[in-house]
């Protein structure tokens, strides 16, 4: 997006000033590929991603009687982007993605297991408990994990070491084991142990 400045400054000036639905159109034909993918590599879900650019021009377009047509534009946009990747990660739709994950994988079991539903109930709110006070990376990290990404591919993502990941991955898996471990109505229960296993497949 930084090969051609003084066109999108002219786009700028067009938008800014006759509010130029054409030079808004242009603009965002020119920079939606190169934001999407900045925002893939931290976003899985490629309608989320497609939400968020939405949002993000749509927020654009509101202000535009107040931008700076001297600003550097990839820069400005990228700069929103970043906000509204943090919001998305801030907001429930994480969190529920995560819980949908954890119910994927252990659905047949209760299907199959009807005794244990008040434990698997019993087990999802804990989860959700546990995930509102996590911190922010510790959460995201578990997330992607569910993703079946590699430690690797999970530290490109968040833009962390390697160790970071596996710290976070480690110290996760810990807070959920004692979760499950402190309540007695978790206990003594084979669905229990199932899920611990499913806890010791995520850390390692």
């Amino acid at each position: 997006m930084d090969q051609i400045p003084i066109v999108y400054r002219e786009w700028l000036q067009a938008i800014k000033e006759r509010s130029d639905a054409s030079a808004y159109g242009q603009l965002y034909r020119y920079c939606w590929k190169d934001l999407y993918e900045h925002a893939s590599r931290r976003i899985l879900d490629p309608q989320d991603v497609e939400d968020i650019l939405q949002e993000l021009f749509v927020q654009f377009w509101e202000k535009r009687h107040s931008i700076d047509i001297q600003m550097n534009l990839p820069a400005y946009l990228k700069g929103m982007l970043k906000y509204k990747i943090i919001d998305f990660f801030n907001s429930n739709k994480a969190k529920d993605k995560l819980l949908d994950h954890w119910s994927k994988h252990v659905f047949n079991y209760v299907q199959h297991h009807t005794e244990d539903l008040e434990t698997y109930l019993a087990l999802e709110k804990m989860l959700e408990e546990e995930l509102e006070v996590m911190p922010h990376n510790m959460r995201e990290v578990l997330l992607l994990k569910w993703e079946y990404l590699s430690i690797r591919e999970i530290a490109v993502r968040l833009g962390l070491s390697e160790q970071t990941v596996k710290n976070n991955l480690t110290e996760a898996s810990k807070r959920l084991k004692k979760a499950i471990l402190g309540r007695r109505n978790l206990q003594n229960s084979n669905f229990t142990f199932l899920l611990l296993f499913v806890l010791d497949r995520l850390s390692s």
